[in-house]
């Protein structure tokens, strides 16, 4: 069983022995970043049979990367018997495990896309030069700076550290009405990063004006080709001090191909600050959600419950009567399809019929109770939720009957699953309406089925 512990500064060459084995861009295997901002996102690591295994979050919240090893598919099977009841998620990223990871989860998760979390990765070179009108107001920015003052640029070394960690709690207090948890997180990680450059192998530099910083940047290399900056500040009076210290460090980068300037966090103002820059790649990264989940999502935003008791027990007990339609990756529409006997026919009892509210009016439903009834050649029936929806399950080409609670030898058989969910959701007398779908006219009227649920 895997054992999961805080990440210690002495274990950076453990971890990046694994790290280093993929070619990977993404700053998530970045060691600095998984240490220092391990108290908020809860990184965990455990180590077993030749594999590393990364995790953050906790509970509802927990989330895997990847294994890092060799053999991915023995890597996942450690993590489903850690997990042991509770289905994982994991947080993939583009690259070249990716396509490796297609036949281990892709039948079981839907990939969903992280916009805020991609990584704005650059052309070192780019970055360097600021060559041709793309970077036209760059070069505009630096020689206004340049006029305005009179500035050099230094590298961090240990004896301007004191420099630089007062240029930090400057920039900390003037923005001291956004302090939060993640802010001190990166204000307690930029102290540890200085005190221990050589050992994390950080590099980093600062703008001086009148003798005093106004800007710093840090970061460390993720492998031989890619740099990966985690810092950059620059005081709130020198704003354009983020062009010019951006530049010179880059321009000292020169053993690098790429610079990974990490996210936006879903900030607009740092997004439209990062896409100026033209990146050469926009790293996408992914949540893998299993799809029970996501079904479960899709009916609880279509059928809205004080309890989530029945929820749970439908989808924990019952999912392998879910049914549902993809569209470029995405569930678009799911029900249930429970199997049922109706004299010799076969039947399925459709149950919550949900379509996800961007996708509605595209005939998705239709499209699902049609792929299920080609695929078992089976009569469906039905109970509306309401009496709208009579009209729309017309349009489908379903038929009404009256169904009863009085025992008859002519009756809808019920699977026992289907049985046991019902026992406490079934209607207890009277007539009511019911829908079918058959190739056939058939004669249902009165027929004994208790069970059915709207």
């Amino acid at each position: 069983m895997l054992e999961f512990k805080k990440f210690k500064l002495s274990d950076i060459e453990k971890i990046k022995k694994y790290t280093t084995l993929h070619n990977t861009y993404s700053c998530e295997t970045n060691f600095i970043n998984l240490f220092i901002w391990q108290d908020v996102y809860k990184n965990r690591y455990a180590e077993k049979d030749g594999m590393l295994f990364v995790k953050s979050g906790e509970g509802e919240d927990e989330c895997f990367c990847l294994p890092f090893g060799k053999d991915i598919k023995k890597g996942i099977e450690q993590i489903l018997e850690y997990c042991g009841n509770k289905t994982p998620l994991f947080w993939v990223q583009q690259g070249d495990r990716f396509n490796e990871i297609e036949q281990y989860l892709f039948n079981n998760y839907q990939l969903t896309e992280q916009r805020d979390a991609f990584d704005y990765i650059y052309l070192q070179s780019d970055l360097a030069n600021l060559s041709g009108k793309k970077y036209h107001s760059k070069r505009n920015h630096i020689s206004a700076f340049s006029k305005q003052y009179t500035w050099e640029y230094k590298e961090i070394t240990e004896d301007i550290i004191p420099d630089i960690l007062e240029c930090a709690e400057k920039w900390y207090t003037q923005n001291a009405d956004r302090f939060d948890k993640y802010m001190q997180c990166e204000k307690d990680g930029i102290k540890t990063v200085l005190e221990n450059m050589e050992s994390l192998s950080a590099k980093g530099g600062a703008i001086y004006v009148d003798g005093k910083p106004v800007a710093f940047t840090l970061g460390s290399p993720l492998n031989g080709e890619i740099f990966d900056v985690h810092i950059e500040k620059a005081l709130p009076e020198y704003a354009t001090a983020y062009t010019v210290i951006n530049n010179e460090f880059a321009k000292r980068l020169g053993e690098y191909k790429y610079i990974n300037r990490e996210d936006d966090m879903g900030l607009v103002g740092l997004r439209k600050a990062k896409l100026s820059y033209k990146p050469q790649i926009l790293l996408k990264k992914y949540v893998c959600i299993p799809k029970t989940e996501v079904c479960k999502m899709l009916y609880n935003s279509n059928f809205a419950e004080e309890d989530n008791t029945f929820c749970d027990e439908l989808f924990g007990k019952y999912f392998k009567y879910c049914k549902y339609l993809e569209k470029d990756g995405k569930i678009v529409s799911s029900c249930f399809a429970f199997d049922c006997k109706i004299g010799e026919k076969t039947a399925k009892y459709i149950f919550a019929v949900a379509t996800d509210s961007e996708q509605r009016n595209k005939g998705y439903a239709t499209e699902l109770l049609n792929k299920i009834r080609n695929e078992s050649d089976a009569v469906l029936i039905l109970r509306p939720a309401n009496r709208d929806l009579i009209s729309f399950y017309k349009k489908l080409g379903f038929k009404t009957f009256n169904a009863t609670n009085e025992q008859s030898d002519f009756a809808v058989i019920p699977c026992d699953d289907l049985l046991n969910l019902a026992k406490d959701h079934k209607e207890t007398s009277g007539n009511y309406t019911l829908m079918y779908l058959s190739d056939n006219e058939e004669n249902f009227e009165n027929i004994y089925f208790p069970y059915s649920m709207p």
